[in-house]
């Protein structure tokens, strides 16, 4: 596996320092998704749909799409006039990975946190949270 540069892990963790771009991954990480207006089984998410579900409008969307995407986080793919976002896994477990590195090298006596070692995961794909937050 490659490492990550320094430019790249900067770009992961500060697309992840913000609030709705995380419950954008989380909307996101859902394997299948069903179109809202179609009804068709989609591999990813329309912006449309996803303004709906946050309440926030499109363009606020679009605008934390294209940061998660620079960071490497999200995937796309158009079909016609729509946009198809959905979460790029590989940029995460990086970013997991370089955590798990660096916790190796803590001195013994320095503080930690008791969290499960896949934490970052789980929150990014704790989807019930995230729907009960936005209602």
């Amino acid at each position: 596996m490659e490492r990550l540069s320094t430019q790249e892990l900067d770009l992961v963790f500060k697309a992840l320092a913000d609030p709705l771009r995380r419950k954008l991954l989380s909307l996101l990480s859902d394997q299948q998704y069903f179109c809202k207006t179609t009804q068709d089984a989609l591999q990813g998410i329309c912006v449309h749909d996803l303004s709906q579900y946050l309440s926030v409008p499109q363009s606020t969307v679009s605008r934390h799409l294209a940061i998660l995407s620079r960071a490497g986080l999200v995937t796309h793919s158009r079909w016609r006039t729509w946009h198809y976002y959905g979460v790029d896994a590989m940029r995460i477990h990086d970013a997991i990975n370089w955590l798990q590195t660096v916790s190796q090298y803590l001195a013994p006596n320095a503080r930690s946190v008791d969290l499960p070692a896949d934490w970052l995961l789980e929150s990014v794909q704790n989807q019930s949270d995230v729907r009960e937050d936005l209602s």
